[in-house]
């Protein structure tokens, strides 16, 4: 089964990120569940648990959401990792194996040794990372992706020879 978790949560951030840029100063659960094709339940519980290690705040009630607690350059991916997964291994290797070989004897505690070299390779990459560069990344990757797209649309249209925009 795949945890959705960190992908989840770090998406959430990136749109709470987002929304500030854009000077939207809160987002509620409900709107980040359709956002992140979400139940809310999950993205309160994600919420929460951001919340409790002071990476998000929020207001209660009618009126109220969710907002990034620090600017989005002090947030680290690293930081939303350790907060969503609660300190769980990236993987876990099967307990029900019965000792026959070299293999089977040894797999646990090779596993977890592999497991390990693996996290702390990825918690290096996601620390080097903050929202405010993923979400300048982003807006580059979107600006690649964009132009060609409005070319095209624009040829369908018929405006590709004339240069006129369809804006």
């Amino acid at each position: 089964m795949t945890d959705v978790r960190f992908p989840t949560a770090l998406q959430i951030m990136l749109s709470l990120a987002l929304a500030h840029e854009e000077g939207v100063p809160m987002l509620t659960s409900s709107q980040l569940a359709v956002g992140v094709g979400s139940v809310a339940s999950l993205v309160r519980k994600l919420l929460a648990q951001l919340a409790k290690d002071e990476l998000v705040t929020g207001v209660a009630g009618r009126s109220g959401g969710v907002r990034l607690a620090k600017p989005a350059s002090e947030i680290t991916l690293a930081k939303i990792y350790r907060s969503v997964m609660q300190g769980g291994p990236l993987w876990s290797a099967r307990k029900d194996i019965p000792h026959r070989c070299i293999v089977s004897t040894h797999m646990d505690d090779f596993f977890a040794k592999l497991t390990s070299d693996a996290e702390t390779a990825m918690l290096v990459s996601l620390s080097s990372k903050t929202l405010a560069s993923s979400l300048q990344k982003m807006r580059a990757v979107d600006r690649e992706t964009s132009a060609p797209k409005r070319r095209a649309a624009s040829r369908t249209k018929g405006t590709a020879n004339t240069g006129q925009s369809t804006h």
